[in-house]
């Protein structure tokens, strides 16, 4: 018995080829995601003007995306936009950082912007520390050894 097999035609393979592309070609396109305070631009200047508190500012911006740890009076409004493609690593298009200050009667004195060219890299230490406590002594060692014999 002989098999009969349908070869595709060089006009089937290309085609073939042009609808796998098409499925395929919207994940090279790439996409941005906005990430943190919406809007934030266009709200930010009212804080100063209005001479606002906490509590309004809170109610015009949302909560703060972060607050100091060390100053009650210091909010931290942070906004970002980046853009990704496929299985590369993300890039960060736009990084805004606005602090605003507060004075003791909770009304808003000063904004502080912060952007990209305002971020650090941050290197980390490649040494090692040691951890105390994880050394062994003589003692250690032979009252380790007694218990291996023993069992």
């Amino acid at each position: 018995m002989k098999a009969n097999y349908n070869t595709f035609s060089f006009v089937q393979q290309i085609l073939g080829i042009f609808i796998l592309g098409i499925f395929f070609l919207p994940s090279c396109s790439g996409k941005l995601s906005t990430h943190g305070t919406l809007n934030l631009e266009n709200h930010i200047n009212n804080v100063l003007k209005n001479n606002m508190e906490k509590a309004e500012v809170e109610v015009l911006l949302g909560p703060p995306s972060t607050k100091s740890t060390f100053d009650e009076n210091k909010w931290y409004y942070i906004s970002n936009q980046i853009f990704k493609v496929g299985i590369y690593k993300p890039d960060m298009i736009r990084h805004q950082v606005y602090e605003i200050v507060f004075d003791e009667e909770d009304h808003a004195i000063d904004i502080i912007k912060y952007d990209l060219s305002d971020k650090n890299e941050i290197e980390y230490n490649k040494e090692k520390t040691t951890t105390r406590g994880n050394e062994s002594t003589i003692l250690d060692k032979l009252i380790r050894s007694k218990r291996t014999t023993l069992k």
